[in-house]
């Protein structure tokens, strides 16, 4: 069976997708009846599907029948727009809730874990400031951690959304950092120390079953807020842990979303809590111009329309 990334302009076929949005059920402009509009996916991409029913109280049914994170087996035609669509007609396709599939076919993954976690591991190796390298230990030392770490994504829905994406995101911030602190008079541990636990929180943010489900937690705490708990808990354990660090630290991850995000916790106030912040806007902003199918398209992110060619 295809995956979307493998399908034709025009092409009809039998696909299994995961359900991620419902849209509603619609009437028809010109005539009577009813349609419905979903959007669903595999691992490979995600697809506009619109249902044209014949029958409303059938089209009804199924629409009700669906819920987010159902697998659904249909067979339709692919139209490759600007925004993909796959075209259901009930008179000659259908679509149908199955209970028998590989949930590896539905949430992407990262291509080299291990690798990117070795990378990550020489960072934390390289700090030698004993109270940092042993927060540093608490986290990246301990396997129930790192199994989690390495399964977490960074979100689920814009960049990063999949399997691993946490940790390649922390990787690509830190490498940054790294360089900075080459060309400017910072902290450089104080500074590798925030760029590798600033998103931690994210480790308890999401489910991951056919989608990515971000938990009620993270929605109403915030990602920053559960990190910040996370790494400060962590402080409490460590002996003689000098409150300035103590407090420098923090504030770099309370603060690494602040001249963008309305009512964060703390305003910028550190070098080091600066380049963090650019690091990180560096990075999400960056993966804005990847994977677009078109040359120009629209960054909610930046806001504004972007060239990707």
């Amino acid at each position: 069976m295809k995956y979307l990334s493998e399908l034709e302009d025009g092409e009809n076929a039998i696909l299994h997708l995961a359900v991620r949005k419902k849209f509603g059920i619609r009437e028809y402009r010109a005539k009577f009846g009813k349609y419905f509009v979903i959007e669903a996916g595999d691992k490979t991409g995600k697809v506009i599907v619109k249902y044209w029913g014949n029958d409303d109280r059938l089209t009804e049914r199924l629409y009700n029948e669906i819920r987010e994170g159902d697998v659904i087996e249909l067979r339709g035609t692919f139209q490759k727009d600007t925004q993909p669509t796959i075209s259901v007609d009930a008179e000659y396709d259908y679509i149908k809730k199955i209970e028998n599939f590989d949930k590896k076919r539905f949430v992407p993954a990262v291509d080299n874990i291990e690798g990117i976690m070795q990378e990550i591991q020489k960072f934390v190796d390289s700090v030698e400031n004993e109270h940092l390298s042993q927060l540093l230990n608490f986290f990246f030392s301990q396997d129930e951690f790192l199994d989690r770490f390495k399964e977490a994504p960074w979100s689920s829905y814009e960049v990063y959304a999949y399997i691993g994406g946490l940790a390649e995101h922390t990787l690509n911030v830190t490498r940054i950092c790294d360089s900075m602190a080459k060309t400017y008079d910072i902290d450089r541990e104080l500074l590798i120390t925030a760029s590798l636990l600033h998103d931690v929180g994210k480790v308890d943010s999401y489910e991951i079953d056919t989608i990515i489900k971000q938990r009620d937690r993270a929605k109403l705490l915030g990602h920053t807020v559960l990190s910040f708990n996370m790494v400060e808990s962590r402080i409490k354990e460590i002996v003689d842990f000098p409150s300035d660090l103590r407090e420098k630290l923090l504030h770099a991850i309370i603060s690494h979303h602040s001249p963008i995000v309305d009512n964060v916790p703390q305003r910028i106030r550190t070098k080091e809590a600066y380049i963090l912040f650019y690091a990180d806007m560096i990075d999400l902003s960056l993966r804005e111009f990847e994977g677009g199918e078109e040359e120009w398209q629209y960054s909610k992110r930046l806001g504004r329309e972007i060239y990707t060619g």
